[in-house]
């Protein structure tokens, strides 16, 4: 089935807001009473890894359904209290409303190869990048585990190889 995009135009008329030209699109029934709301995972959004992450969340790890954090860098977010403090206590406050709506039994943080955010100079040359990812993955574990108590982090480093990506397990 060939997606289209939906193109709101709205436009404010005597105080309300209207829609002109819109397209829908409808989901397949879901069975929503089906949760898993005891996930919460946190990776980056570079869209080279998107398929990759939610086929090894569903596949490879058996999550049909979890919260998610998704943004640049994904856990460096959570390590910046020193350099963007602002931005930690934000990444942190995320966790916190996420954590209180979801009651995860289970977080499960994942990092790639060749992050662009990372390899930013800003953080880490291309030399040491997976060495900062690898111990911001075990910072961000440990510092779940400390603010939420007895919860199981899972700690994931992906790579791309051709069409296919790589987990491994970060101890």
């Amino acid at each position: 089935m060939k997606a289209e995009l939906n193109h709101c135009h709205a436009a404010l008329s005597s105080g309300s807001l209207s829609f002109q030209n819109v397209k829908t699109f409808q989901t397949t029934a879901v069975d929503a009473s089906a949760s898993d709301d005891g996930v919460l995972v946190v990776h980056c959004s570079d869209p080279r890894y998107q398929p990759h992450f939610q086929s090894f969340l569903r596949q490879g790890l058996g999550i049909p359904r979890y919260a998610l954090l998704a943004i640049p860098g994904g856990v460096q977010a959570l390590t910046l209290t020193d350099y963007l403090p602002k931005f930690a206590w934000s990444g942190w406050r995320w966790m916190k409303f996420l954590t209180n709506l979801t009651s995860p039994r289970r977080v499960v943080l994942i990092t790639h190869d060749d992050c662009r955010w990372y390899l930013d100079n800003r953080f880490a040359g291309a030399v040491n990048a997976r060495d900062l990812q690898v111990e911001d993955l075990r910072r961000v574990g440990r510092a779940f585990r400390e603010r939420f108590g007895d919860i199981n982090v899972e700690l994931y480093y992906a790579a791309l190889e051709d069409s296919r990506a790589r987990f491994e397990t970060v101890s």
